[in-house]
């Protein structure tokens, strides 16, 4: 079945988009084209006319500033010119007080300072300089030597630091530039300003241009109507120097231009006369959008300055260009599709109408299939199917799940509770509080066994294989899965179980009258046998003993897959059980001649079934040994890891395949299986230790490097050294805590024991029912959730019994809700967790009035 085309590929929509039929929208596209092109005109000239009106107004801002503050510090000095034309002759100090009330660097930053430089006539210049050096300065003369008509020395300038020390009693009438703006400030008897000068202050630092500003003063009373008059009267002069990088900075303060500013001490821009610039040496040669050329006119000397547009200025205006370009080009071709897609719209919906028959054609087709391979499957494997639908309350099973429960399709109610209704009803509590465990958890896949009631009354076992369909919040809204009937397998197992019990118990009785027997003549019980006998003798008894190791290992895995292995939990020393452990396997470490050695043990405390963790070691031990080559080292030892205790048996055989590591703790497994394998040996030995370690709430695990021998470890908690001991424990209260959880039996256990009573633990209820009936118990404590069953059990036949009915139960539980309906009194619920006061609380109350000990 071909599915139909649609004109979506880009070869066939780009000829439907050039086609003919296509035309109006091609005029759409030009006509949007052309309007979005004079829009971007009118754009870009409104941005270009408003770009060069802010321009030139940051320009005038910039030339004013500059105007004003030259014209503020002329203010300055001809506020000095007063005071010396008020005061006659004025004082060192005097000039220091005016100047520092200027407040020059808070309010006119860049000023160099406010000097005053003293007319000397040749005849005058030997007391002048006499006079000064007797007001302190001893090494003061007018700079530089040699003979003038007139000395200009400076004699004042505040502030008086180390730049401006550099220029007292310095003539500045001797250097021709400061002479011609000098002369021309006296002349005219206006402030002049000079070209670009190198300042005396250039002492250190970066050298910077300046320039300096003189206002003249005069002596009074005389004329001062022409040139030679002003000269013939002249008294000095008041000025200030400018370093102009300094000057230009205050003046723009911190105001971060977009511009670049370059100022020249000439009527054009000659690089000898450049003053200022902002302009950074090292930036790339640049063609600014906008510039301007402006001329300042002060005190006798004309500033060219050139202001340069920045990036950043040009960027606030012609930003947007590609922006409004690509709106513009992405609306011209959006009208465009759109006119193009309407043009289309008939002979598309057509199409489309014929591709979404042909889907619906094909999906019913793959749906038909679909329901067929499931129906074949189901039949296939003989199992049923169900759907429980939690929103609508129904509940939904194929012929096939009725069938295995003995009923017709429909026969009983299809509701949310049916399923409690053909379940055995001891199950059905413990059952309901997993499913809603389930429910409140994030699992999607579960799998479990459960107990049905057959319409017939047998009990037949199923296999629940589910899926839960949850929404956005994880609320379970569906569940479905299948359904398997496990009696044909579970029937074969009671058989390989019983079979395996069987043949181990009938086996023991004659192999150990052979082994006994075969040891005796071996030992010399009857007398010396010949060499070639004792051999065969010796081969014989070697190989009864592995027959016995192998059938009682049968045996401990069937009591534990029965769970009728039970454990004697008790607090143990751990250097002892080394002790034991390498004891007990020296002689089988000299027949292989190999030497066990046991480190120094640490010296803690385990809450073990001591037979079973010597059982675990003798495991190694034997393994080890079997693996260590003649004259080689098996080694124990022991080390802690944080509040657990490890004990490690080391080899020194040639280390496990890589490829058989992860298969090492499974049944009957073997790195050499084949039947010329040299160390012989069941496979059990080693699942059989990492059962027993994790029902002693301890772990089991290898370290291994191939060819350079394998450590095996186990790994157990340290039990907390407690007061008192609960088979000494004289006259206290004898409780009994039923908890499976390794770390909180031993918590249960220290609070029980530090409020004063004497204390036995179980792990399972197997256990709890062996010290209910052999010892004497004032209350106990439980866990509903046992490896062996439920603790709800526990209480029932407690209270079945006579002489347990009255004794006190504390449920300690972490299910959310209890249901006590069914249960008797005299029973204490605690929600985990719980704390030591909880804990004494609960059992106090629950012995009083105290009852006769349970026995």
């Amino acid at each position: 079945m071909d599915e139909p085309a649609i004109d979506n590929g880009s070869t066939t929509g780009l000829r439907q988009h050039v086609a003919w039929r296509n035309g109006v929208a091609w005029l759409v596209l030009l006509f949007t084209l052309l309007v979005q092109l004079v829009v971007f005109q009118h754009l870009r000239s409104n941005e270009t006319r408003a770009a060069n009106q802010q321009f030139e107004l940051l320009s005038d801002k910039v030339t004013e500033a500059i105007r004003k503050r030259l014209h503020d510090h002329e203010q300055i000095l001809l506020g000095g010119a007063g005071l010396i034309d008020a005061g006659g002759q004025i004082s060192r100090e005097q000039w220091h007080t005016y100047v520092q009330r200027l407040q020059l660097k808070e309010r006119y930053p860049g000023i160099q300072g406010v000097g005053f430089s003293l007319a000397v006539r040749p005849d005058e210049r030997a007391a002048h300089v006499a006079a000064i050096r007797a007001a302190g300065f001893q090494d003061y003369t007018i700079h530089p030597d040699g003979e003038r008509p007139l000395y200009t020395s400076i004699i004042y300038l505040e502030p008086f630091d180390r730049r401006n020390r550099a220029a007292f009693g310095y003539d500045m009438y001797a250097e021709p530039a400061r002479h011609q703006a000098m002369r021309r400030a006296a002349t005219l008897g206006k402030a002049s300003i000079t070209r670009k000068v190198t300042l005396m202050q250039e002492t250190h630092g970066k050298v910077q241009a300046g320039v300096l500003l003189y206002v003249p003063v005069y002596r009074p009373g005389l004329p001062l109507d022409t040139s030679e008059q002003r000269l013939a009267a002249l008294r000095g002069f008041v000025y200030s120097p400018y370093r102009l990088g300094d000057l230009m900075h205050g003046i723009l303060g911190d105001v971060d231009l977009p511009l670049d500013l370059s100022i020249y001490a000439s009527d054009r821009e000659q690089p000898e006369h450049l003053l200022f610039t902002t302009r950074q040496a090292e930036a790339p040669d640049r063609s600014p959008t906008y510039t301007q050329l402006q001329q300042l006119h002060l005190y006798g000397q004309t500033w060219t300055l050139r202001l340069d547009s920045l990036p950043e200025f040009e960027e606030r205006f012609h930003s947007n260009d590609t922006l409004v370009v690509s709106l513009g080009l992405g609306l011209s071709l959006l009208l465009f599709f759109l006119t193009s897609s309407l043009a289309m719209r008939h002979q598309r919906a057509q199409a489309l109408a014929e591709q979404m028959t042909w889907h619906i054609r094909r999906n019913k087709h793959a749906l038909r299939l679909s329901e067929e391979r499931l129906s074949l499957a189901l039949k296939g494997s003989n199992d049923g199917l169900w759907d429980l639908d939690l929103e609508a309350g129904t509940l939904y099973a194929s012929p096939r799940a009725w069938e295995m429960l003995g009923y017709r399709p429909g026969e009983l109610p299809s509701d949310l509770k049916l399923w409690e209704r053909v379940m055995v009803s001891e199950d059905v509590s413990r059952e309901r509080a997993r499913l809603a465990q389930t429910m409140l958890s994030n699992v999607e896949h579960f799998t479990t066994e459960l107990r049905m009631q057959h319409k017939g009354g047998q009990v037949v076992p199923v296999l629940l294989r589910g899926y839960i369909q949850r929404d956005s919040q994880g609320q379970a809204q569906r569940i479905s899965g299948t359904i398997m009937d496990l009696t044909e397998r579970k029937r074969i197992e009671q058989m390989k179980n019983e079979f395996v019990s069987t043949v181990s118990h009938e086996l023991r009785t004659p192999l150990t009258s052979i082994s006994g027997a075969l040891g005796l003549i071996t030992g010399g019980a009857l007398g010396e046998a010949p060499e070639p006998m004792q051999q065969m003798l010796d081969i014989a008894y070697r190989n009864s003993q592995r027959l016995g190791h192998l059938i009682n290992d049968l045996l401990d895995m069937e009591k534990m897959a029965a769970g009728k292995m039970t454990f004697d939990l008790r607090e143990h020393a751990l250097p002892r059980l080394l002790e034991d452990a390498v004891a007990s396997n020296q002689a089988f470490a000299e027949q292989h001649r190999v030497r066990c050695v046991l480190e120094p043990p640490v010296n803690v405390n385990v809450w073990v079934d001591g037979l079973r963790l010597q059982q675990v070691l003798n495991n190694f031990l034997s393994n080890a040994i079997k693996f260590t080559p003649e004259n080689g080292e098996v080694r124990v030892r022991s080390s802690l890891r944080g509040t657990q205790v490890r004990i490690s048996v080391s080899d020194q055989g040639p280390g496990i395949p890589q490829a058989f590591r992860e298969h090492v703790f499974e049944k009957f497994a073997q790195a050499d299986a084949s039947d010329s394998r040299k160390i012989a040996g069941t496979g059990l030995g080693l699942a059989i230790s990492k059962e027993l370690m994790e029902r002693m709430g301890g772990t089991v695990g290898f370290d291994c490097v191939e060819g350079a021998g394998t450590t095996f470890w186990c790994q157990l908690p340290i039990q907390t050294p407690l007061f008192g001991d609960s088979a000494t424990s004289e006259g206290q209260p004898r409780l009994l805590v039923v908890e499976d959880e390794p770390d909180t039996g031993r918590l249960l256990h220290l609070m029980l024991r530090e409020g004063g009573y004497a204390v036995d633990r179980v792990q399972s209820l197997h256990a709890a029912r062996e010290k209910l009936a052999t010892g004497s118990y004032q209350a106990m404590t439980l866990d509903l959730h046992l490896p062996d069953g439920s603790g709800r059990q526990l209480i029932e036949e407690i209270r079945r019994n006579p002489a347990l009915r009255n004794l006190p139960v504390i449920v300690i539980s972490a299910a959310n809700q209890f249901d006590q309906s069914a249960l008797a009194e005299q029973i204490v619920w605690l929600h985990k967790p719980i704390t030591s006061a909880q804990l004494l609380t609960s059992v106090h109350s629950a012995l009083q009035p105290t009852s006769s000990p349970a026995k």
